[in-house]
């Protein structure tokens, strides 16, 4: 046995020794490789990309940054690939040693080194490339910048007469960036191509504004010679029409705001002479705002105007059609007075609008007539209209709905009376269907009810004597009796199918009686209940007996029954 486990454990030891030395040599592996990647930082072509430089001129700042760059990728080559290639050695012999967990520590070390070199390359030749861009870039924006240089020169020379006596002042400041310009090849000369660049920008950066002001320069004149003066005129001229047709524009002051905007106005011109020409924008954006302003005002006044007129027939059939029916709501009062009760509030409310339509007439043509006669401010005469508008459809609205309660005065004691008629028909007919039929007898609460009817009809025909006659309360008075036959009908149709029910159930179980005795005894029980009038619980007795005699009958011959 002990042979065994020798054997099993020489075997492990085997294999761990063999997992060791395959470990081992998988790193070393590893850190041969980083030495070739060693050697490939190494061959970086540094140089070449320091070469592009060379095209440029080495002086100021391209010398600068030339030998800055070399010197920089020199220290960083030499530090950092000495003290890589000396920990991946140290991690090499570690290895020999199996010491596995300095030996990683240390090509830790290393691979940091080598990746700083490789950040230092990519930094480095970034900045070359984006010097060599720069300067790429800077000689377009030199070609831009005279190509704008020479178009605002030769507009300037080509058409003076449209930047009037802009035209001098423009010619001064184009020639101003023939030395700006002029500057940039000075610096490129020199090797200070990053400065030269932040120059030439600026300078295509003013020639554009310049450009652009150009452009606006006779825009500008335009506005201030023809435009806004012509604006001014119409303005003026428009006021003066609109005077003549009746308006009143007194308030909106045209005459001091348009001298106060000629005024400034005159400010503009000398400020775009002088190429100030954001201030000029300013004055003429306040002066833009401040007609609209005022064109705005008379806008309102004649959109007023537009309204009045069109609300003016409106109000005045209104008015007429409220004195009308104020008129004849206060006759057709004293005439049903008598004959019917008027609600005090009504009568107090048609008093109250007849006073209220009286004023608003005389209000109404208090303002036609001055109209008529002066100008007139229409805004103002549009609100006290709207507000004889909205009064008068208001009162005539309620007048409406008075009418329509007169109206139904009538026609509500007419229904009430014939509704009278139906309860005593209908009560009549139901009572004398219960006299006749095969009851024994009517059971007293029929009978108390029906007495019930016949006092409420009673007391309802001596309301309909009285005068003044209150339609509402009458009303209501019909109405609950009505509710009352409905219940009573509703009842007495109910006994009377379960009378006739009980009495058909019967003879059809009659056929059982003979051979069945507890049935016989069912019978027996629901004829006593029919003999005292308490159709309702014979019923129920019968059809629980048929049922178990003849599952289905009862329900048959109610079905039956029920469909005729």
């Amino acid at each position: 046995m002990w042979v065994y486990l020798l054997i099993g454990i020489v075997v492990l030891i085997a294999i761990s020794v063999a997992v060791v030395f395959y470990i081992r040599n998988t790193k070393l592996e590893d850190i041969n490789n980083k030495f070739n990647k060693l050697e490939d930082v190494k061959a970086l072509p540094f140089q070449d990309e320091l070469f592009k430089v060379k095209d440029l001129n080495l002086h100021g700042e391209a010398k600068k940054l030339y030998t800055g760059w070399q010197k920089e990728w020199q220290a960083s080559l030499k530090d950092s690939l000495d003290t890589s290639e000396g920990r991946l050695s140290e991690a090499k012999k570690d290895l020999e040693k199996f010491k596995f967990s300095a030996s990683d520590e240390k090509v830790k070390q290393g691979e940091a080194s080598i990746a700083r070199v490789e950040s230092k390359y990519d930094q480095l030749t970034s900045e070359i490339d984006e010097l060599v861009q720069m300067n790429e870039k800077s000689a377009i924006a030199r070609a831009e910048a005279e190509k704008l240089h020479r178009e605002a020169k030769r507009d300037v020379l080509a058409s003076a007469y449209q930047f009037g006596d802009a035209s001098g002042p423009l010619e001064e400041l184009i020639d101003s960036f023939e030395p700006e310009i002029r500057e940039y090849d000075v610096m490129i000369n020199d090797g200070n191509y990053v400065s030269a660049g932040r120059h030439i920008e600026d300078v295509r950066s003013d020639l554009r504004t310049l450009k652009e002001n150009m452009d606006d320069i006779p825009v500008l004149i335009r506005e201030v010679q023809k435009d806004l003066p012509a604006q001014f005129q119409e303005i003026r001229f428009g006021c003066r029409d609109l005077k003549a047709e009746g308006y009143d524009l007194d308030h909106i002051k045209v005459e001091g705001k348009l001298s106060t905007l000629k005024g400034k106005l005159n400010l503009v011109e000398p400020l775009i002479s002088r190429l100030d020409l954001d201030e000029a924008r300013k004055i003429l954006d306040d002066i833009n705002t401040q007609v609209d302003d005022i064109l705005e005002l008379i806008e309102v006044e004649v959109k007023a105007k537009i309204k009045v007129d069109q609300d003016q027939p409106l109000i005045t059939d209104e008015l007429f059609h409220a004195r009308n029916s104020n008129y004849t709501l206060r006759t057709e009062m004293q005439y049903m007075e008598d004959q019917f009760f008027i609600n005090d509030a009504d009568i107090h409310s048609v008093q109250k609008f007849e006073h209220e339509i009286e004023s608003l007439v005389d209000v109404y043509d208090e303002i036609v007539t001055e109209t008529a006669k002066t100008n007139a401010r229409f805004s103002e005469v549009e609100n006290r209209i709207s507000h004889i508008k909205d009064q008068i459809l208001q009162i005539n609205d309620e007048q409406e709905k008075i009418q329509e309660h007169l109206i139904s005065l009538r026609d509500d004691a007419e229904e009430a009376k014939e509704n009278t008629i139906y309860i005593h028909d209908k009560k009549e007919k139901v009572y004398r269907k219960l006299v006749t039929s095969n009851l024994p007898e009517v059971p007293e609460r029929f009978i108390i009810i029906k007495n019930e009817l016949d006092i409420n009809l009673r007391k309802i025909e001596d309301y309909f004597s009285k005068r003044p006659l209150n339609v509402q309360y009458i009303k209501d008075k019909v109405n609950q009796t009505v509710m009352d036959l409905n219940e009573f009908e509703q009842e007495a149709y109910e006994l009377l199918r379960d009378a006739e029910l009980t009495e058909i159930m019967i003879q059809y179980g009659n056929r059982y009686r003979r051979d069945d005795h507890a049935f016989d005894a069912q019978i027996r029980e629901s004829e006593r209940m029919f003999k005292e009038s308490r159709y309702k619980r014979a019923l129920e007795i019968i059809k629980g007996a048929l049922e178990k005699v003849e599952p289905g009958a009862a329900r048959k011959i109610e079905n039956d029954y029920d469909e005729k």
